[in-house]
């Protein structure tokens, strides 16, 4: 058993005590130099102890408070084990501050310029660390290592906006405007105004069933809701994305197939047999499909990771068998990995499609999930830097991405998205989410993604908060149909940027 232990500032952060039993160490192994690992914590006073069963170097990774980002993740340096504690708000700000000094050296290296004022804040920064680092005094050394914190954190934000920005200016000066895919998730055909505002902001169109409403019954199948949202993407002569098709997300199953998840074969011979129904029903008009999603992470009906894997196998096969010229692409939960505390969870986010690959199965693309603030599918909150970096770990892999994005606007109950069981982070918000954060977020996050040369798709999670879905109150519209905020900001972002 390898043990590091850290000395927590005094008094502790509300914030920062709500958030602490979250934390974790981080292995340095594999594609991702930061994977969550099986972790044990202790608190006791002032002191946080994490043991795993390897014995080597490795990083804490914590949801921590940093004004004004609220409570994201944090990773510190990599850390040796050794008997004296560290003190974990001074290792906070040596990780954040790396880690942007590192990727301004990356960016720089291929023509990222920045002014003279981030260059003198970074000097400034380094040095209230170092500040920090020598200072004796707990409390001293705490308030210091605090700002640097806040520093950095600005410092990153304002490092990957610049990115963004200089990235589209080069792509656009190349290409013209993109042809990256800019789409929201329908379970309906909008009606209406609603039509209407859909066809100005995005250029293309995801309809997602959930299994559990297209066959309540087996064999007996419901296509009249499918039909009509495909129907009315292709008459307003927007390109076509079908799925998840199979989500393993609590609720997305029918009753009756969630019965056989003890039985591997009868199980995946009943998902196969949906799958091939719905593919050969819409691939005249469909030819890009997000096969599966959630088979990487923790499901609802018990199967361990191999079964999983297996059974994705089964499914792109199945898919291909179909029409071998269909775009098949996997969707990925957690890219960073956060479940992988779990003991029973052995397969990182990135080994997942990269072993379905190996086997022999045709990814067009890896969607991946971009889902912050909900738990058990989404991830504890990342800035713009660390989705940056995980954006380039995934790609690696050598094929195209594609994003799908989620937030709620708010905490309040929502009974449409009850069934699947996913609740709202509350440590993350110091006031609760809203929709202006929502705005914000996932504006900026559409923005990074969409800038991104690997990167064709970007997909809202939730069209509608009235319409059947996976996240609470995650839609671009309320349940009576009134636009959020974040509608008007991805609308300017494709009039901005899309070439459609």
């Amino acid at each position: 058993m390898g043990s590091i232990s850290f000395l927590l500032p005094n008094p502790l952060p509300s914030a920062a005590a709500d958030a602490l039993p979250a934390a974790c160490l981080a292995s340095t192994r594999g594609y991702d130099d930061q994977t969550p690992v099986p972790t044990k914590l202790d608190i006791i006073g002032d002191r946080l102890t994490v043991t795993r069963t390897q014995n080597e170097s490795g990083y804490l990774l914590v949801p921590w408070p940093v004004e004004p980002f609220g409570t994201v993740a944090v990773c510190t340096s990599t850390l040796r084990e050794r008997p004296e504690p560290y003190r974990l708000t001074v290792e906070l700000a040596r990780g954040k501050l790396n880690q942007v000094r590192v990727q301004l050296a990356e960016w720089q290296a291929i023509g990222l310029h920045t002014g003279a004022d981030f260059d003198r804040a970074i000097a400034d920064a380094t040095r209230a660390f170092g500040r920090a680092l020598m200072a004796d005094a707990p409390g001293e050394a705490d308030a210091l290592a605090g700002r640097v914190l806040e520093q950095a954190h600005g410092l990153a934000d304002r490092l990957a906006r610049d990115y963004t920005e200089q990235m589209f200016a080069t792509r656009h000066g190349s290409e013209g405007k993109l042809d990256t895919r800019l789409t929201a998730r329908l379970t309906r055909a909008p009606v209406g105004p609603a039509a209407e505002e859909y066809a100005r902001a995005f250029n293309g169109a995801n309809v997602c069933f959930r299994w559990r409403d297209v066959e309540p019954n087996e064999a007996q199948y419901d296509w009249s809701g499918p039909d009509a949202a495909v129907a009315a993407a292709v008459a307003a002569g927007l390109p076509v994305t079908i799925g998840p098709v199979i989500d393993l997300a609590p609720g997305m199953l029918p009753s009756w197939a969630a019965g056989w998840g003890t039985d591997l074969p009868a199980l995946a011979a009943f998902m196969c047999d949906y799958l091939e129904t719905a593919v050969a029903r819409y691939k005249g008009d469909v030819r890009r499909w997000v096969v599966c999603a959630g088979f990487n992470h923790a499901d609802a009906i018990g199967l361990v990771d191999d079964d999983r894997l297996r059974l994705a196998y089964r499914l792109f096969e199945a898919a291909a068998g179909v029409d071998s010229g269909l775009e098949l692409v996997l969707s990925v939960a957690q890219p960073w990995g956060d479940y992988l505390v779990s003991d029973d969870q052995t397969i990182s986010p990135v080994t997942f499609p990269d072993d379905l690959v190996r086997a022999g199965v045709r990814l067009a693309a890896v969607e991946l999930e971009l889902r912050a603030g909900t738990r058990p599918r989404g991830s504890y909150t990342r800035d713009l830097l660390d989705t940056a970096r995980v954006l380039d770990v995934f790609g690696l892999l050598g094929l195209p991405l594609e994003v799908v994005l989620s937030l709620p606007s708010s905490d309040a109950p929502d009974p449409t998205a009850r069934d699947h069981q996913q609740d709202v982070w509350r440590p993350m918000w110091r006031a609760g989410p809203s929709p202006e954060g929502q705005a914000e977020w996932g504006a900026s996050v559409a923005a990074l993604a969409m800038c991104w040369p690997q990167v064709r798709a970007i997909t809202w999670d939730n069209w509608s908060d009235a319409d059947p879905h996976l996240i609470p109150n995650g839609g671009l519209l309320g349940p009576t149909g009134t636009p959020k905020p974040l509608l008007a900001r991805l609308r300017a972002l494709r009039t901005e940027h899309l070439a459609r």
